[in-house]
């Protein structure tokens, strides 16, 4: 039996709808990754509000609540719309109503409590700041590996596009308000980032011979207390500098190794110097 196929080339102008072919497998795998990612809603919310904060504290309603969206409309005008990509590849989508984000940026960014109101401006460094830490903030409560926010590009969307986000989520806020939700979307790229492997930096084969050259080359503090002198709170806070103390010698004086005694010792003049001679450990017990 001959099996034939036909290929016809598509032109990029023509824009094309197209989907990638997925195997049972990869089907399969894809509806547990977005089921296990169901279930880590508080996690996500948690992580948000979290970044948030202090703008929540200062008049913005804190989140109170999050919640699956299973249709994929456009992207609606009443939310001002960014785009968070890796190497020029699409992660997440945030959209936020400029009020609420004007609002928390300049309370989170240290400006005083102000009346709502939506600015017809381009979104401000600041407001570009926080979305995108938001929006690090929502994917490394799901990732294994925290992102190097550096490497990740922020951009401003336009509304009315439809973009193939598998999964998409609303933040509800805690009082009631006549502004919309807080929506967020992640893509097929971003749900394949979540099921790789974290990678294990190699073991060097010589680690034991560089910890062991290590350990002879750390220097170590000896302390050996030779005497001490009690002496009430009062007379402590009249000391003054120049006044002689006197001391009570220790008869052993112990040793310690980073602040943890180890060792009783006896001190001696040798030389013109003092040396302290080791007589036992401190756990065993004396004759």
């Amino acid at each position: 039996m001959k099996t034939t196929a036909k290929a016809t080339v598509l032109r990029a102008a023509d824009q094309h709808a197209y989907r990638p072919v997925a195997l049972v497998q990869e089907r399969l795998a894809r509806s547990r990754l977005l089921f296990e990612l169901e279930k880590r809603h508080r996690q996500v919310l948690d992580a948000v509000g979290q970044a948030l904060t202090p703008g929540t504290g200062r008049g913005q309603s804190p989140l109170a609540a999050i919640s699956a969206v299973h249709d994929n409309a456009p992207l609606g005008r009443e939310l001002a719309w960014f785009q968070l990509s890796h190497e020029r590849q699409p992660l997440t989508w945030w959209g936020i109503d400029r009020c609420s984000l004007d609002q928390l940026a300049s309370s989170y960014y240290g400006g005083g409590q102000r009346p709502l109101s939506c600015p017809l401006t381009p979104p401000s460094q600041s407001e570009l700041r926080l979305v995108k830490r938001l929006m690090v903030a929502a994917l490394d409560a799901l990732a294994q590996e925290r992102w190097d926010i550096d490497a990740l590009d922020l951009e401003v969307l336009e509304p009315g596009q439809t973009l193939p986000a598998p999964l998409r989520w609303q933040f509800d806020w805690a009082r009631e308000s006549a502004l919309p939700k807080m929506q967020w979307m992640l893509s097929d790229a971003a749900l394949a980032s979540l099921t790789r492997t974290p990678m294990q930096a190699p073991v060097a084969p010589d680690l034991a011979q560089r910890l062991k050259r290590r350990l002879h080359q750390l220097p170590i503090r000896l302390s050996c207390q030779l005497g001490g002198q009690s002496m009430p709170t009062e007379a402590l806070a009249g000391l003054q500098p120049g006044e002689i103390l006197p001391l009570t010698l220790v008869r052993r004086s112990p040793v310690a190794v980073g602040g943890r005694p180890i060792f009783h010792a006896t001190v001696h003049a040798h030389e013109g110097q003092l040396v302290a001679k080791l007589t036992h450990e401190l756990h065993q017990h004396e004759d």
